[in-house]
C-alpha cells in the first residue's frame, strides 16, 4: 500500500473514531430523558391495578429502593405506608397526561396519572438510578475510548509523518552544510519538494566541485608560470644589476642620475618579480617552518646587496650580527624574503645622505633572536601603519612602492613562523621594525 495513502487512512480513521464518539454522547444525554419517560410509562400502564380499587388501603409494597403506591388526584393516599406524593410531579403528570418524572443521582421517582377519579387515580413509582451509573461507565468508557483514539492519532502522525519529515530535513539541510566539501553525501532521489531541493544541491555540489577543480589546476598552473618566469628573469636581471650599477659608477653628471634611477628600477623589478613568486607559494598554505637558515649569514648578505643599491641612492646601509650563529626554523628563500623586504623598504623610503641600520641580536639567554632595522626617512603616516594590518597580498595601485606586497610578505611570513613584527615611530624622524622569533635549540 502507498505509504502517503496509509498515513491518511490511519489518521482519517482516528478522527471519525473521536467524532462518533462525541456525537454519541450528546446524542444520548439530549434523547436519554425521553426514552426513559417513555418506558416508565408503559411499565406504570402495564400495571394491574384491579387489587387497588378493590383494596386500596392495602395496596403498595416498598421493598429498598423500589416502592408503589396509589394515589387520587389531590395526592392522598389511603395506605398508611405511602409516603408524600411530590406536589410538582404530581401537577406535571395531570398537566400532561403522561409521567412525571424527577431524577437525582441516588434515584427516580415517577407519578403517572391512570384514571380521572378515584383513590388509585394516580401512581407513584420510585426505584435507584441505575441509568446515571450506566451513563457515568458509559460516558467514561467513551471518554477513554476518544482519549485513546486521540492519542493514536496523535501517536501515528507523529511517527508516520512529523518524524519522518523531520528526518528528512535534517539529512537536506546536513548535505546543504557540505555543499562543495569532501564531506557531501547525495540524499537518495524522490519526487516530493524536498527530494527536488536534494536534487538540486547534488547538482550545486557537482559544478562547485568541478568549479574547485579547475580553480585549483589554474592556481597550480600560475604558481608553476610564476616560478618560471622568476627563474627565468633571475639572470637577465642580475646581468642588468650589474650593468647598471657599473654605469652608474663610472659615469658622470646626468647619465650617472640615469643610471642610478634605473639600478634602483631593476632592484625593485627583481623583488617584485621574487615577491610574486613566495606570495604565489604562501597562498597555497606552505609550510615556512619546513627548512632551517642561519641568520647572521642572511643579515650580511642582503646588507652587501643594498649597501651597493645605497650608495647610488646616497643612503648608507650597514648591519651587525652576533659572533655566533643564529639559527632560526624558515624556508631560506622566505625568510630572506622578509628581511631583504625590511631592508629594500628603508632604503627606497629614505632620504639622500640617510641611513639604515640592521641589528641582529639574541636575547632571553639565547633564546630568541631580535633582527631590528631603523631608518632616518620621512617616517610613515598614521593612515599608512593602519595598512601594515591587512590580510591580503595584493598591492596598492595608488602607492607602488608603499608597504606593498613585500611588507605583507614580510608580515605573513612572520606569522606563520611564529614570529612578531612590530613597527615603531623613531624620534625626531624615521621608522624602526623589529622581527623577533625563537631560536632552533642546540645550534
Amino acid at each position: 500500500m502507498n505509504p502517503p495513502f496509509l498515513r491518511r487512512l490511519l489518521i482519517g480513521a482516528a478522527a471519525v473514531c473521536a467524532m462518533v464518539g462525541l456525537l454519541f454522547i450528546v446524542t444520548l444525554n439530549t434523547v436519554r430523558p425521553a426514552i426513559h419517560s417513555a418506558s416508565v410509562k408503559h411499565q406504570l400502564g402495564s400495571i394491574d391495578h384491579t387489587t387497588c380499587n378493590a383494596d386500596p388501603e392495602s395496596w403498595g409494597w416498598a421493598s429498598g429502593d423500589l416502592s408503589f403506591f396509589a394515589y387520587d388526584r389531590d395526592g392522598r393516599s389511603l395506605n398508611p405506608a405511602a409516603p408524600p406524593i411530590e406536589p410538582h410531579l404530581l401537577s406535571q403528570a395531570l398537566a400532561t397526561d403522561g409521567v412525571g418524572m424527577e431524577t437525582s443521582p441516588d434515584r427516580i421517582s415517577f407519578v403517572m396519572r391512570r384514571a380521572s377519579e378515584g383513590p388509585c387515580a394516580v401512581l407513584r413509582a420510585t426505584s435507584r438510578n441505575l441509568d446515571a451509573t450506566i451513563s457515568s461507565r458509559i460516558r467514561g468508557a467513551l471518554a477513554i475510548a476518544i482519549v485513546v483514539a486521540m492519542s493514536a492519532a496523535v501517536l501515528g502522525t507523529y511517527l508516520l509523518v512529523v518524524r519522518p519529515l523531520r528526518s528528512r530535513i535534517e539529512e537536506v539541510a546536513t548535505a546543504a552544510r557540505s555543499v562543495g566539501s569532501d564531506s557531501f553525501e547525495p540524499r537518495p532521489r524522490a519526487t516530493d519538494a524536498l527530494g527536488h531541493i536534494a536534487d538540486v544541491l547534488a547538482r550545486s555540489h557537482e559544478r562547485l566541485t568541478d568549479a574547485r577543480g579547475a580553480l585549483e589546476a589554474r592556481n597550480q598552473a600560475l604558481e608553476q608560470h610564476l616560478a618560471g618566469v622568476a627563474h627565468d628573469l633571475r639572470t637577465p636581471l642580475a646581468s642588468m644589476h650589474l650593468a647598471l650599477e657599473a654605469l652608474a659608477t663610472e659615469s658622470r653628471g646626468a647619465v650617472r642620475d640615469d643610471a642610478r634611477r634605473a639600478l634602483a628600477d631593476a632592484v625593485f623589478l627583481s623583488s617584485m618579480v621574487e615577491n610574486l613568486h613566495q606570495a604565489a607559494r604562501l597562498r597555497h598554505e606552505v609550510d615556512v617552518t619546513s627548512g632551517r637558515v642561519e641568520l647572521s649569514d642572511l643579515v650580511r648578505r642582503v646588507e652587501k646587496r643594498f649597501a651597493i643599491v645605497g650608495r647610488h641612492a646616497g643612503v648608507e646601509v650597514a648591519a651587525n650580527t652576533p659572533e655566533r650563529e643564529v639559527w632560526v626554523a624558515c624556508t631560506p628563500a622566505l625568510a630572506e624574503r622578509a628581511v631583504a623586504n625590511l631592508v629594500q623598504n628603508a632604503v627606497e623610503h629614505n632620504d639622500e645622505t640617510g641611513h639604515v641600520a640592521v641589528a641582529l641580536s639574541l636575547e632571553d639567554s639565547g633564546r630568541r633572536f631580535r633582527l631590528v632595522v631603523t631608518d632616518d626617512g620621512p617616517g610613515m603616516p598614521q593612515e599608512a601603519m593602519a595598512d601594515l594590518h591587512t590580510e591580503s597580498f595584493l598591492l596598492d595601485e595608488a602607492r607602488p612602492r608603499g608597504p606593498g606586497m613585500g611588507t605583507l610578505i614580510t608580515k605573513e611570513v612572520a606569522r606563520r613562523a611564529g614570529w612578531s613584527v612590530r613597527y615603531a615611530p623613531v624620534d625626531p624622524t624615521g621608522l624602526e621594525v623589529q622581527l623577533e622569533g625563537p631560536v632552533l635549540d642546540g645550534e
